[in-house]
């Protein structure tokens, strides 16, 4: 089932017009935007920077967001800029961080299948558990149950 656009063509063509006359500014989707007030910055943006991820930008996109990465904060921002200058293409940050969560969720499951294997093929380790074996309770008496009574001098 095809998509249906809220952009008709004349809209498409006033954007492109719009982002070629505002594209210097700061951010030229507000001033766009203001100019049609019909759609928000955001659909706008959405509407630019659209089509799919090749597989060159997929792989620069897991080398910049590695590059990019302070502690556990990755710098978006900077890796779209470096995308931008490699490749000459306008990309959303929602596309981007789309690709790279959704790449870091498929490795750790497959690390998990993977994991969950035997680690060996050897017989003896055929019937392991890798759970810990359960001990049988002992019985022993505490030591600090008893009421404590006082020795004569």
């Amino acid at each position: 089932m095809a998509s249906v656009s809220i952009f008709s063509k004349e809209d498409d063509n006033l954007i492109i017009q719009y982002m070629k006359e505002f594209g210097h500014h700061r951010n030229p989707f507000t001033l766009t935007s203001s100019l049609m007030p019909k759609y928000t910055r955001k659909q706008i943006r959405q509407r630019i920077y659209h089509g799919p991820l090749g597989d060159r930008e997929k792989n620069y996109i897991i080398e910049l967001a590695q590059k990019h990465r302070m502690s556990k904060v990755i710098n978006w921002k900077h890796v779209i800029c470096d995308l931008e200058r490699q490749f000459d293409k306008h990309y959303s940050q929602n596309q981007i961080k789309n690709y790279w969560y959704a790449n870091q969720r498929y490795i750790l499951s497959y690390r998990n299948m993977h994991l969950s294997k035997p680690l060996f093929d050897d017989e003896q380790y055929q019937n392991y558990s890798p759970l810990l074996p359960t001990m049988e309770p002992t019985s022993h008496e505490p030591k600090f149950n008893k009421p404590y009574k006082m020795q004569p001098l």
